[in-house]
């Protein structure tokens, strides 16, 4: 999805705003049944919004271990962490947003999970977050159950299995490489 249609669905879907009826963006609601009248946003305020997001800088990377960021990096790579947590997504301006996320929904989660079916989404598919700035986001996961970084990669299931099943296979050290790579992002 594009920056505008994923801020069109993240305001119907996370926040229940209705937006303004656009030709060709198919995400979004135009309308609900409550009291306030609909779109909840303006066209105006949401491209004013849109742009904001556009240009938000990301966090300032912190390096404090060049080389085992690099290894970890590689490592990000070939566990295939990468498949969801991908590094850079184009914007509509050409350039590369430095995300660590496709921003599609991915079933993470055991089986027999209770949680929320919302449109094509089951109870055990979330988005992928964006990782930069992981080192400040604590607590992880969806459910905010996960108190540090490696238990939110233990935590990973479903299309995830291959991943993690690769993270817990690493030598002591090569998964202190890619913890310290994901913490400097």
């Amino acid at each position: 999805p594009s920056l505008a249609e994923f801020a069109r669905d993240a305001l119907s879907t996370e926040m229940g705003v209705t937006v303004p009826v656009d030709q060709g963006f198919t995400f979004g609601k135009v309308e609900d049944s409550d009291d306030a009248p609909d779109p909840e946003i303006d066209v105006a305020d949401f491209e004013d919004l849109v742009f904001f997001m556009a240009n938000l800088a990301p966090p300032p990377r912190g390096s404090t271990n060049p080389d085992d960021e690099a290894q970890g990096e590689k490592l990000f790579a070939e566990t295939g962490c990468v498949g969801c947590h991908t590094p850079t997504l184009p914007t509509e301006k050409g350039t590369d947003a430095a995300l660590y996320s496709d921003l599609l929904l991915h079933s993470v989660s055991p089986a027999g999970t209770k949680g929320i079916v919302v449109g094509d989404a089951g109870p055990t598919d979330f988005r992928t977050p964006p990782l930069w700035g992981l080192a400040t986001t604590a607590p992880y996961m969806h459910d905010g159950r996960s108190p540090t970084i490696e238990d939110a990669v233990l935590r990973h299931d479903g299309e995830a299995n291959t991943s993690r099943e690769a993270f817990s296979s690493l030598s002591k050290d090569q998964r202190a490489a890619l913890l310290s790579f994901l913490q400097s992002l």
